[in-house]
């Protein structure tokens, strides 16, 4: 991994429209609702709109969450866990099978880092409904709940009678929170797409595609990146390109203090243990399922072998924040560096990172 001290230019004039034309023109109005254990939102820039938009990515997240809530004990999701080394195979839809062909094509190229079948490492440490642990797993529990994590243990078949899936092991529980809230953001963004909606935002827990732009000649939606070390605090911004996707996933959000110490809920596929080390990772992709997928990854791999994963994927980009607010820094790849603008360039180290 190479680094590159990058000189962190205010692009403005790209980003923004002149303040007179700010005057005559109206921001996006945004509709927000609770849903799948998040907030939803749409950005409508014709505010006429924005109503059936909300109505069109509500229903695409309630079809997805159907399918994939762990919180459900009528999902298909759970219909597998509660299945898992009994034999039986259980009818999916084809939604499921494509998430979760294509989770464990990144647990393969991630090495194991990134693993659909998580489910009991997470609640080893306390997350997903699990009681509050006093004490850190023990190596004998870690070993255990590694063992379950198996992704050759995951059947998939399917024939002209439709689509199955079965866990091999008894205890083994999948968990797709890392990929499925950007696999319901395509859903909604396809929808609201054949309904012929433009210049709309979509937002699902910081799952976001854009459709447009938000407003005449901006060319896409101006971003914020949410500062890991200051409450409600943005880093910096940048421009969501038509079509594009982006997706963050961050130490603050979800965490457990265990004798003092706080565990993130990212939990590393080849150890079982929290991730330490990184406070956030934002993914610029072409479609949100693969930023959800690839900020997970990426966050647990850091940057060296994130960039080797990141390689494998045409059109994204990535930014890494390492955990060190004692010197807040910024890692982004060039893609990705070439339209950060950074709000306090005072207060970060910037640097590009390319293989």
């Amino acid at each position: 991994m190479k680094l590159t001290r990058l000189s962190v230019i205010a692009v403005f004039g790209a980003l923004a429209l002149c303040p007179a034309c700010h005057r005559s023109q109206r921001k996006p109005l945004r509709v927000q609702w609770t849903t799948m254990g998040t907030v939803a939102a749409v950005q409508c820039a014709d505010h006429s709109v924005a109503a059936d938009a909300r109505a069109i990515a509500d229903a695409a997240f309630e079809e997805v969450n159907r399918d994939f809530s762990f919180w459900r004990d009528d999902s298909l999701l759970s219909s597998i866990n509660r299945a898992a080394g009994t034999g039986q195979f259980i009818k999916v839809t084809e939604p499921v099978v494509t998430v979760l062909e294509t989770a464990l094509k990144a647990c393969e190229e991630s090495g194991g880092a990134f693993n659909p079948l998580i489910g009991p490492a997470i609640r080893l440490w306390g997350f997903n409904g699990a009681p509050q642990k006093p004490h850190p797993p023990t190596d004998k529990d870690l070993g255990a709940a590694m063992a379950l994590l198996d992704r050759s243990a995951v059947s998939i078949v399917t024939d002209s009678t439709g689509a199955r899936v079965r866990l091999d092991k008894p205890g083994m529980s999948l968990d797709l929170g890392g990929i499925a809230k950007g696999y319901a953001v395509d859903m909604a963004w396809d929808k609201l797409k054949k309904n012929g909606h433009t210049n709309t935002m979509v937002d699902l827990g910081g799952n976001l595609r854009t459709i447009g732009e938000a407003t005449p000649g901006r060319g896409g939606w101006r971003t914020g990146i949410r500062n890991p070390f200051e409450t409600g605090g943005l880093l910096g911004v940048f421009l969501l390109k038509d079509g594009e996707a982006a997706a963050t996933s961050g130490h603050y959000e979800r965490f457990v203090v265990i004798n003092g110490v706080r565990y993130t809920h990212i939990i590393d596929g080849r150890s079982g243990r929290p991730v330490a080390g990184m406070a956030g990772v934002t993914v610029i992709a072409p479609d949100a399922m693969t930023a959800d997928a690839l900020s997970t990854a990426l966050f647990i791999l850091g940057p060296r072998d994130g960039l080797k994963m990141l390689a494998r994927y045409t059109g994204c980009e990535a930014l890494w924040v390492p955990d060190t607010p004692e010197k807040p820094t910024v890692l982004a790849t060039p893609g990705f560096a070439s339209r950060l603008e950074i709000l306090r360039p005072d207060a970060w180290l910037v640097n590009t990172v390319r293989e």
